[in-house]
């Protein structure tokens, strides 16, 4: 191992400047050339990342046609031919750790704040529960949490205990006191 900082956006800095590839100082959409080569890398690097996991890429309704696709119609299913690789699954993980920051330095955003952001919209996806009934709590006029029985349920007696809700399909259902990222406001204080 190394004591060198863990300096993944700053690397890829270095990386760019070295392959003469603009990194701008404060946020502003790169020109067009540059979302293009940036959405073709790190579409590159997902469908690298699916070959590792063993996987493949599909295309509903595709009938041989050059077609824009939506996301609805695109999958990802086992691949009986391909076996997992896990190499090749830890480096899909990295490269696109690189061409995503990559992309994030072409458009001169600092990652740390806005990760912060749609860290914190994440962990509100959770649902928060009384810890003593298990009921669901509530947003109250601020930030607060609150019992939906009254103000002074189990004597106060309560904290919130964060469950997860889920489909059957395994995918996590907001909870009523999510909030959504609010990117816009980690970009303006970055101009």
């Amino acid at each position: 191992m190394t004591d060198k900082p863990y300096r993944p956006q700053q690397d890829i800095v270095t990386l760019m400047q070295l392959f003469n590839q603009q990194v701008k100082e404060s946020p502003e959409l790169p020109d067009p050339e540059t979302r293009l080569l940036r959405a073709r890398l790190v579409f590159e690097e997902a469908i690298e990342f699916v070959k590792g996991c063993g996987c493949t890429v599909t295309l509903a309704g595709s009938d041989g046609e050059e077609q824009a696709a939506g996301l609805d119609k695109i999958g990802v299913v086992p691949d009986p031919e391909r076996e997992p690789d896990f190499v090749e699954y830890v480096d899909g993980c990295i490269d696109q750790l690189v061409v995503t920051y990559g992309a994030l330095n072409a458009a001169g955003v600092k990652a740390e704040p806005a990760w912060d952001e749609v860290q914190r919209s994440n962990m509100s996806k959770a649902w928060p529960h009384c810890s003593v009934c298990d009921a669901v709590l509530e947003r109250g006029t601020g930030l607060e949490l609150v019992h939906p029985e009254d103000a002074n349920a189990h004597h106060g007696n309560w904290s919130p205990s964060l469950k997860i809700h889920k489909r059957p399909d395994g995918k996590v259902i907001k909870s009523p006191t999510y909030s959504p990222a609010d990117l816009r406001r980690v970009i303006d204080e970055q101009i």
